[in-house]
């Protein structure tokens, strides 16, 4: 049905409006009438009704009325017109202008994503990085862990590289805006932190990533944070932290499966945060979906001394959609005197917590490296894992490990690469 037949038949009829839809924002401009309506918030219930916020103005009255519109129902639609009969002193066929918002609005609403035909489209060779290798352009991910590790400080570091276009040896940015969604704390603790890090780059504290604190959950207020991405031109949005933004049990599948469906909304590149709440869950909560529906999902834990100003973060790849798992990579955070941070990567290999997380032949390795030659029993005994386990990898790495006597393992020539970050 074309907006045409909606069209009343009068001598000076109401032409169609033009419209600019930027994230989820629906901008209507009837050019000869004088008026504007912006709908947002579009939102349909288990009933089918479709609702949505609408602002009107026009020329040269202003502002004409504001309210919540039931797209569908034709009282609402009339209770809308005569309002806006009654405040305007030029005639114009208000019954049309909403008949036609209503419809256009539905329409696309209806029509959803075009399908496309896979065979005509020209994929990229490999994924695109908003941050190489952590974060996947227009891909979720999600840093979890247990409480006071450093996922902030983490997430922070990696959010400079983009708003900075730092580079380092194992990180490339693509540069970009950055969205910070705060569920947790404030902007002078936030702003500490990310002019701390740019500090510890040696920009000196500036910083252009832009902040909102929040207190509706991420599903509530996707239609206003819609519209700042769309405002600001956003690339990356960081999201701190999980449990407060899903705005439900975050144990259960619903709430996973809402939280990332909103952020799906803005398609753009995202780093969520999350909080460990039970040991032996998959992910941070007890829903699968918290690292099924991510495209990256990584587990940061960390080794600290008491009073110390350095703090040692691994950061452990858990999953991934397409291609293999990345090997652990560890940094120290440290904080200096006048507020700078620096992130700095280190070998896994140095920090003792994190020997478990290396895989078994460099566990090996370094249990070889820093007692001598052993047997495959004494091997599993100092590293706690198991004998079978041990033999098996120790023979299938005759290039590296040999036998030494009889029973006795020792290295040949150990491949525990550095992982350089900065």
């Amino acid at each position: 049905m074309t907006m045409q037949e909606h069209t009343p038949t009068q001598p000076m009829p109401t032409l169609p409006p033009t419209l600019t839809n930027i994230g989820g924002i629906y901008n209507y401009q009837w050019e000869q009438e004088n008026v504007q309506i912006i709908l947002e918030r579009l939102r349909e219930d288990s009933r089918r009704t479709v609702t949505a916020d609408i602002r009107i103005t026009a020329q040269p009255e202003g502002h004409i009325h504001m309210t919540r519109l039931n797209l569908l129902a034709t009282r609402s639609r009339n209770e809308v017109a005569r309002y806006a009969r009654e405040r305007c002193q030029r005639n114009r066929d208000w019954d049309a202008i909403i008949e036609q918002l209503c419809v256009m609005t539905l329409d696309l609403y209806r029509e959803g994503e075009p399908v496309v035909n896979l065979g005509e489209v020209q994929p990229s060779p490999e994924p695109v990085y908003r941050l190489r290798p952590f974060v996947v352009e227009g891909e979720a991910t999600i840093l979890y862990g247990e409480g006071g590790i450093g996922k902030s400080m983490v997430a922070a570091m990696m959010a400079g590289l983009v708003d900075q276009n730092y580079s380092t040896t194992t990180c490339q940015p693509i540069p970009g805006k950055v969205l910070y969604l705060d569920f947790e704390t404030t902007a002078d603790i936030a702003a500490r932190r990310f002019q701390g890090i740019t500090k510890g780059f040696g920009f000196g504290g500036s910083s252009s990533v832009i902040y909102r604190f929040c207190h509706q959950s991420l599903p509530a207020d996707i239609g206003e944070i819609q519209r700042i991405v769309a405002e600001h031109n956003v690339d990356l949005i960081i999201v701190d932290s999980a449990g407060p933004a899903c705005g439900g049990d975050p144990e259960s599948a619903a709430s996973a499966i809402n939280y990332f469906t909103a952020l799906r909304s803005l398609r753009k590149a995202s780093i969520t945060i999350a909080h460990r709440s039970k040991g032996g869950s998959v992910g941070p909560f007890g829903s699968v979906y918290w690292v099924n529906y991510p495209r990256m999902a990584y587990e940061l834990k960390k080794s600290q001394e008491q009073d110390s100003d350095e703090m040692h973060v691994a950061l452990i790849h858990r999953k991934v959609n397409d291609g293999r798992l990345q090997s652990p990579q560890a940094f120290c955070i440290r904080w200096h005197e006048g507020g700078a941070v620096t992130v700095k990567a280190e070998e896994m290999a140095e920090v003792e917590e994190f020997v478990e997380e290396l895989p078994i032949a460099d566990q090996c390795g370094i249990a070889i490296r820093n007692h001598g030659p052993k047997t495959v029993k004494e091997l599993a005994e100092i590293t706690g894992l198991q004998a079978r386990s041990v033999s098996v990898v120790l023979s299938r790495n005759r290039a590296r490990f040999r036998k030494v006597g009889n029973q006795q393992w020792d290295n040949i020539a150990p491949s525990l690469a550095l992982n350089v970050i900065g």
